[in-house]
């Protein structure tokens, strides 16, 4: 008997976590990352890697798509220019788009010896485009 109840609260809390589990968003990954100079591409990929979960809350409804952005960095790692370069999103003005812009914005990236960085990412809400 008391393995029966047992089995009973197992597959109601299952079924209470199935009934009320959402659909998570796509993942967010940078699939395109180039950085000049590029010595400083492995610190950068790390900004970017440590900030997704800033990055994905841009797009809570999932969304598939992709954001490219063009950055500058001054010696100090502040992000001094960004500039989208295209989006997947119907509305390249909107809300992701510039939520994405917004977040890379205030990145803080490592002082550079070498003066400033510029950086072109993509960022790709959802499994990449087929090659």
């Amino acid at each position: 008997m008391r393995r029966l109840a047992l089995a009973s609260v197992a597959v109601a809390l299952l079924t209470a976590s199935v009934a009320g589990a959402q659909t998570p968003p796509p993942a967010v990954s940078f699939v395109s990352l180039r950085v000049v100079p590029s010595p400083a591409a492995s610190a950068v990929r790390g900004v970017f890697n440590r900030a997704r979960g800033r990055f994905a809350a841009c797009n809570p409804d999932g969304t598939e798509g992709r954001v490219t952005l063009s950055l500058q960095t001054d010696a100090n790692g502040q992000v001094t220019v960004t500039r989208r370069r295209g989006s997947s999103f119907t509305d390249d003005a909107g809300t992701i788009p510039a939520c994405v812009a917004r977040t890379a914005e205030r990145l803080q990236f490592p002082n550079s010896t070498m003066g400033t960085l510029d950086i072109m990412v993509t960022v790709q809400f959802g499994a990449p485009p087929a090659r």
